[in-house]
């Protein structure tokens, strides 16, 4: 199940460019509070349509003292749709083209085919759905939001969010947004799972918004002789 939570994990920090949720107000000295900064958030997410960025992906099993880290580059369009590769040693490439999800693995000869929305889809894959369309309720449902800290690095001021789940069964005990000051998009999420035993992080880099994406490269062709696995079905 690793694999198939990768992008799970990718989806919901695509939401949360998207999201409006409830907010617990909290004032930080010479910045701006919750409130203000969720708002600059919505504007910033009215204004993109395409998001193409690097990548990097962190995991940390803290008990068994291992981490693994995978780079690669992705591709995201409105509303529903995802290009992401992971360079070797990983070597995999995550296609969402609006009604599927598809997990190849080039070196084994497979891809890992799911639906979107669909009751038997992998652990968590409900956080594709959320941020898209009608979100506002599910957040306020799901979500409180304090804005914890913030950074000055260099020139820069960054604003450090902290989501808590309000459902105990919730795959996250805690999910964390790092979101720079005049950018107003989050370009770190850090997600824990299991009281905190696990962390996950996910870095943006080298962020381009708007630019012209053809809905070609969110297409996937089966290639000859790779067997087609729905784990679900």
């Amino acid at each position: 199940m690793y694999k198939n939570k990768l992008i799970v994990f990718v989806f919901l920090m695509i939401s949360l460019y998207l999201f409006h949720t409830e907010v617990l107000s909290k004032e930080i000295p010479a910045g701006k509070n919750i409130t203000e900064v969720l708002d600059e958030m919505e504007k910033a997410n009215s204004a993109f349509k395409t998001l193409k960025a690097d990548i990097v992906y962190t995991r940390a099993i803290v008990l068994l003292e291992s981490t693994e880290t995978s780079q690669g580059k992705m591709s995201y369009k409105k509303p529903k749709k995802l290009y992401l590769k992971f360079y070797p040693p990983r070597n995999e490439v995550n296609i969402v083209d609006g009604r599927h999800i598809w997990v190849y693995h080039p070196s084994e000869k497979q891809v890992e085919k799911y639906e979107i929305g669909s009751k038997q889809s992998s652990q968590g894959m409900g956080f594709f759905e959320f941020g898209y369309g009608e979100s506002v309720e599910a957040a306020k449902k799901n979500y409180k939001i304090t804005l914890s800290d913030t950074k000055e690095e260099g020139k820069k001021r960054i604003y450090i969010l902290d989501l808590l789940p309000k459902d105990p069964k919730s795959q996250y005990t805690t999910i964390r947004l790092w979101v720079e000051e005049g950018f107003w998009l989050p370009g770190k999420i850090e997600l824990r799972e299991s009281e905190g035993e696990v962390v996950n992080t996910i870095e943006f880099k080298n962020i381009r918004l708007n630019k012209n994406l053809s809905d070609k490269l969110f297409t996937f062709n089966v290639p000859r002789g790779v067997e087609v696995i729905e784990p679900f079905k």
